[in-house]
């Protein structure tokens, strides 16, 4: 039953993601159960779902998650952490975010896992300058993170 379910929300996922209007180049957001419910143009034939309404919200959810993605722009954010010491890195990453969290409430800190290392970046700057100011407060107030602090390029949220 498990299997069954995750190939039909596979399914649902890869047809949904085809919902496109040829004619007007418009993105259409049907969601896969209502095209399912549609009668067939050749035989007629549709399906009936039954489902619980969670996996609605699922798809809703998952729509909301990719159109907030879709919003980034080139920015710079700040590097204060990069370590791929598999026994302490990951907690070590989660203790930095926390603590940048109590100081700079005003920036928004982010904890990657990219294998295999753990980065903690900080900041949606769109300018250098604006990255490089916010780099040095850091710096003064996290002394130990010096030698591991700078700024990059980075996807920012708009």
């Amino acid at each position: 039953m498990k299997r069954l379910t995750l190939s039909f929300l596979i399914l649902s996922v890869a047809l949904s993601s085809m919902a496109q209007s040829v004619d007007t180049l418009v993105v259409v957001h049907k969601s896969v159960f209502e095209k399912l419910a549609k009668p067939d143009s050749i035989t007629g034939a549709s399906v009936r779902v039954h489902q619980d309404e969670r996996i609605n919200l699922l798809f809703d959810s998952k729509k909301k998650l990719n159109s907030e993605h879709a919003s980034t722009i080139s920015g710079y954010r700040v590097q204060v952490f990069s370590s791929n010491a598999q026994k302490t890195a990951k907690n070590e990453a989660f203790r930095i975010e926390k603590e940048l969290k109590e100081i700079f409430p005003e920036y928004p800190v982010y904890v990657n896992y990219t294998s295999p290392f753990w980065k903690v970046r900080v900041g949606n700057f769109k300018t250098l300058e604006d990255a490089k100011k916010a780099r040095l407060e850091i710096i003064d107030n996290f002394p130990n993170l010096k030698s591991e602090t700078y700024t990059v390029r980075d996807h920012i949220n708009n």
